[in-house]
């Protein structure tokens, strides 16, 4: 009974070991699969890195290639032009030179209307007149000066009460604009005021009187 018992022992031993043998060899076959897979996963990374390198390098080079015909086509058109109005006369010169330069006048973001009237909801309220030039490339400094609005083109608005309005403005290298801006503006409120005859022409407007009504 005994001698059965130890044989018993002996062999549950013999399966327990070799049991583990086997889990730690599919353990040691697991490991060695995830690191494979995460190789190969980390090689197809770096070959869609490269790819989409090329691509970019691509792109850039292309966009590279417009811009430099742009700039030579740029600077073509601006030899003509030069070329042409050497031989105006002062008066068409005078005529090109204006059509170089526009204004705008905008109240939050729309141009006011022919005749000067506009409707705006209630809330912050921005008047903004803009200056537009074309011409710095082509005109000389005097015919810059004539083509423009006189003076500082904002002056050309008149009777605007700034109390309560803060001044306002963005820069550009071809466009700017200056104007104020007011918030809290409440429903009912008027706004008027009046632009020089210059201003009204540039503007292509019917009258000199700006009319804004808050709704």
């Amino acid at each position: 009974m005994n001698s059965n018992r130890k044989s018993k022992v002996i062999i549950l031993s013999f399966l327990f070991l070799l049991t583990n043998s086997l889990l730690i060899g599919c353990n040691n076959g697991d490991d060695l699969q995830v690191k494979q897979s995460s190789t190969d996963e980390v090689e197809i990374d770096v070959k869609n890195m490269e790819q989409d390198l090329s691509e970019y390098t691509n792109q850039i080079e292309s966009l590279q290639a417009q811009t430099e015909f742009l700039n030579e086509q740029n600077q073509y058109f601006i030899n003509v032009i030069k070329e042409i109005i050497e031989d105006f006369s002062d008066e068409e010169m005078l005529a090109f030179s204006r059509s170089q330069f526009s204004n705008d006048l905008q109240v939050n973001g729309e141009t006011v209307p022919e005749n000067g009237k506009m409707a705006i909801s209630s809330g912050n309220v921005e008047i903004l007149l803009s200056e537009k030039g074309l011409g710095y490339d082509f005109l000389q400094p005097e015919w810059l000066e004539k083509g423009k609005i006189s003076g500082d083109y904002i002056d050309h608005l008149l009777d605007f009460d700034t109390t309560n309005w803060t001044a306002t403005g963005r820069d550009g290298t071809v466009n700017t604009a200056r104007g104020y801006e007011k918030t809290n503006v409440k429903a009912g409120e008027r706004i008027s005021f009046t632009i020089t005859d210059e201003l009204k022409e540039r503007l292509n407007l019917d009258t000199n009187l700006i009319q804004i009504e808050v709704n």
